[in-house]
């Protein structure tokens, strides 16, 4: 008969250990799916991409990576510091290259971003025709949090 208790308890302990590292897993599972969808902030030049289309914008940062940029659904507006003067009204949702934006998007599952929120914080300069996108764009995972 002791012989069955010590059976019985260590199955008892593999089941528990079993229910903890289930646990975990969908612990770590849940956090890599919520930190995959948080939202990023970057601010660049808007560039000419690849055919045009008032859905995507091509997004040029300071290291010279471009994003391309899923827009349709964002909402679009001023730079709060930006002059009255400057303004546009309605508030473009398509955007020449040259201008200055600073947007918050997501990534979705294929790694394409996704804009909620586009800001406007320079309206174009002249066009320079050297800001041009050929047909690489990046799909960075690395976001800069605002």
């Amino acid at each position: 008969m002791p012989e069955a208790s010590k059976t019985s308890w260590a199955e008892s302990a593999s089941h528990i250990g079993m229910k903890v590292l289930l646990l975990a897993v969908v612990t770590m599972v849940a956090s890599y799916q919520a930190l995959a969808a948080a939202p990023g902030s970057f601010a660049g030049t808007v560039v000419s991409g690849p055919g045009t289309s008032d859905t995507w914008l091509y997004v040029q940062g300071r290291n010279h990576s471009v994003r391309r940029v899923y827009v349709s659904g964002a909402k679009f507006r001023y730079d709060s510091e930006m002059p009255g003067s400057e303004r546009k009204k309605p508030v473009p949702t398509s955007l020449p290259a040259g201008t200055q934006v600073r947007v918050t998007a997501e990534q979705d599952e294929t790694g394409e971003w996704r804009a909620t929120d586009v800001e406007i914080l320079e309206n174009a300069a002249p066009v320079d025709e050297k800001k041009t996108v050929g047909s690489t764009t990046s799909k960075s995972s690395s976001t800069s949090k605002k």
